[in-house]
């Protein structure tokens, strides 16, 4: 990628770097070949900076999910932590959660970071610099119209035939500078695009694997956790445990104060 950009940047440099700057095109200087390709860029960019913000926010929400895990993990110890008869999955747990949020989600940050996140940080950075070649071709097709305005200006007065020939030769030096700009935009901009799938293919192998690592990192954590838990039962098994948690609840509605209107 850099080194066909760095090419493209030395032959813009020598085609007219030093033309004045200007805003606006003629007619004479649109072109439909350039124009699908300036389309195709500008959906490319915002596909590209689309997924380059949800790679980021993926990451950002699998440290909260741990975050929030080790977090509520504590709390829960702390919210048991006067009863009598404290059960063995309070501390297996908040151990599991520590283990994933302290060890096994910086793993997984690393490899994403370098994989996945960083590869795709870095095609998008390379964005900006089409988009300042796009302006600046658009700065010399202004300077060759307004080189072409000049010349026409001159051959209306056909007054000095040097000033003519300096006219034509800046008009000369104006389309070299448009076509080269022109020409090498047409021709990059499919290379950006078809670079992506080099960029998106071995990150997103990357991203799988590394979610399954990580999956099964705090999976393996999770199973001791699970070892103080009654066996996972059928549908017969989910309705004694709603009866368990709707007879607590009827305990607590039970209470003396709790049909009481507290103002």
């Amino acid at each position: 990628m850099s080194s066909f950009w760095d090419s493209t940047k030395k032959t813009v440099s020598r085609a007219g770097t030093n033309l004045r700057m200007g805003g606006g095109s003629s007619t004479a200087t649109m072109d439909p070949e350039f124009n699908e390709q300036q389309q195709r860029f500008l959906n490319l960019e915002r596909r590209a900076m689309k997924l380059l913000q949800e790679t980021k926010d993926y990451r950002g929400s699998i440290s909260a999910m741990t975050n929030s895990q080790h977090a509520l993990s504590r709390n829960l110890s702390a919210f048991l932590l006067d009863v009598q008869r404290p059960q063995d999955y309070q501390a297996a747990y908040r151990q599991a959660a520590q283990s994933i949020d302290q060890v096994a989600q910086p793993q997984f940050d690393e490899v994403y970071m370098h994989t996945v996140l960083q590869p795709m940080a870095q095609f998008c950075g390379y964005l900006p610099e089409f988009n300042k070649a796009i302006k600046k071709r658009k700065d010399l097709a202004t300077d060759l119209e307004r080189a072409r305005k000049a010349l026409a200006k001159e051959q209306t007065k056909g007054q000095d035939p040097m000033s003519i020939e300096r006219a034509e030769m800046d008009v000369q030096y104006a389309e070299e500078a448009f076509n080269v700009m022109n020409k090498t935009l047409i021709g990059e901009i499919p290379k950006l695009i078809n670079s992506r799938v080099y960029v998106v293919d071995p990150s997103f192998e990357a991203f799988v694997k590394s979610q399954l690592q990580f999956f099964n990192d705090s999976l393996q954590q999770m199973d001791s956790v699970a070892r103080y838990l009654p066996p996972q039962g059928g549908p017969s098994d989910d309705r004694v445990l709603d009866q368990r948690i709707g007879d607590v609840m009827a305990q607590v509605r039970s209470l003396s104060i709790c049909n009481h209107n507290v103002v």
